[in-house]
């Protein structure tokens, strides 16, 4: 269904008062946008735990939303700055993957090079670039205007491989509980161990003990390790990034 509402997202590595500025910028031009934090507290220059987030989020907006997501290490380089439109949805920011796996579950994406005219030498290209971008798409602006249709950089959260003795996958995000989300879609069939402890497979935390370890298949549709009332990274020593050996029980 569309939509009139001038909806706008951010997300982004900066903690606390730089999103601000952001919000000022934009509101400056488009002073009846509707604003959403999806979060600013993405670990710092984490473009994967960033991608993670965003394509976890975007199913919820209507169409007509537009989103703008910085986690950007290479801020200063001359990776580009990108629009990119996919299922009537927009995403603003760096060329770094970090907009891709979202676009993509959206449908098929067109990318487009924000040009030098729209630029800043500055190291705050949130809101000295992309925040005016967002400003003028709320405005009415093509994404097309912006620059020419480029290709945009691809981020994977990769593909898990079965070893002998089991399964290996990764960590791509950790979440303020310390449950581990892997980079697998369904948890396979078997009983399967993590550095020797039995991981009890359920569909909700309450089906096992307090301070159980267990499997489940996550809200966002991925694969997690939890720990009941605790921390599985902790537990188990992980963080987002590390391989994980499943090892099926015989």
């Amino acid at each position: 269904m569309k939509t009139d509402m001038k909806i706008i997202t951010l997300l982004t590595d900066f903690g606390s008062f730089y999103p601000a500025q952001m919000k000022g910028i934009i509101l400056g031009k488009v002073n009846d946008a509707t604003i959403v934090d999806i979060t600013h507290d993405i670990p710092p220059q984490d473009i994967r735990a960033g991608a993670f987030a965003l394509l976890s989020t975007v199913r919820y907006f209507p169409q007509g939303t537009i989103h703008l997501a910085v986690v950007d290490p290479g801020v200063g380089t001359d990776r580009a700055g990108i629009v990119v439109e996919s299922g009537s949805q927009f995403m603003v920011g760096p060329d770094n993957g970090l907009l891709i796996p979202a676009a993509k579950s959206l449908g098929q994406l067109r990318a487009y090079k924000i040009e030098k005219k729209h630029a800043s030498p500055s190291t705050f290209h949130g809101r000295d670039i992309f925040a005016l971008a967002v400003a003028s798409l709320a405005s009415g602006e093509k994404p097309e205007s912006f620059g020419p249709r480029i290709r945009p950089m691809d981020l994977g959260f990769g593909s898990p491989k079965r070893i002998e003795e089991g399964l290996e996958a990764s960590v791509i995000y950790v979440d303020r509980f310390g449950n581990l989300v892997l980079n697998l879609r369904e948890i396979p069939p078997g009983t399967y161990t993590l550095k020797g402890v039995r991981l009890r497979r359920v569909k909700t935390y309450a089906e096992v003990k307090r301070i159980e370890p267990l499997i489940t298949l996550g809200s966002h549709g991925f694969v997690e390790i939890a720990v009941n009332q605790g921390s599985a990274a902790d537990a188990f020593g992980l963080k987002a990034g590390d391989r994980v050996e499943l090892e099926e029980m015989d």
